[in-house]
């Protein structure tokens, strides 16, 4: 069996500061560096994603003065087994956080939690020991 290595991509951290978003209103927010670009999450929606199993948006910071809530960059989800963060980015990148630290961070008995980046999955496979047979292959399907 192939070990997985998942490799340190940043940090989640509760911010010291509100940021305001598209409506003017300050949002309480959980600030996410990955790699040195800065993102927000609002605690209200993070607290909700990990007690509800809702999803959370990962929205990009401007700076002007303020903070300022900017567009979606990726979403966040509860893992099956309830262990962890999952963060899959508009972009691509897939990374995860393990709710333990969170909650830590979140409480301030910790400064942060680790975030790392997951690898790729292998091609071929479609996730839950499933694999594509030969001459198969995946049609995309979109929600409207």
């Amino acid at each position: 069996m192939k070990t997985v290595m998942i490799t340190k991509a940043g940090y989640l951290k509760r911010a010291g500061f509100a940021a305001i978003d598209d409506e003017g209103s300050p949002q309480e927010i959980v600030e996410l560096r990955i790699y040195e670009t800065k993102f927000a999450i609002r605690l209200k929606e993070l607290r909700d994603a990990m007690e509800r199993h809702q999803i959370a948006r990962v929205e990009k910071i401007f700076q002007n003065w303020q903070q300022y809530l900017g567009g979606i960059a990726g979403l966040v989800r509860l893992s099956r087994s309830g262990r962890a963060l999952l963060i899959e980015m508009i972009d691509g990148g897939r990374f995860t956080v393990p709710v333990d630290a969170v909650y830590s961070a979140l409480c301030r008995r910790e400064s942060f939690a680790p975030v790392g980046e997951l690898p790729e999955p292998m091609a071929g496979w479609l996730g839950r020991g499933r694999r594509l047979a030969e001459g198969q292959q995946r049609i995309p399907v979109g929600i409207v």
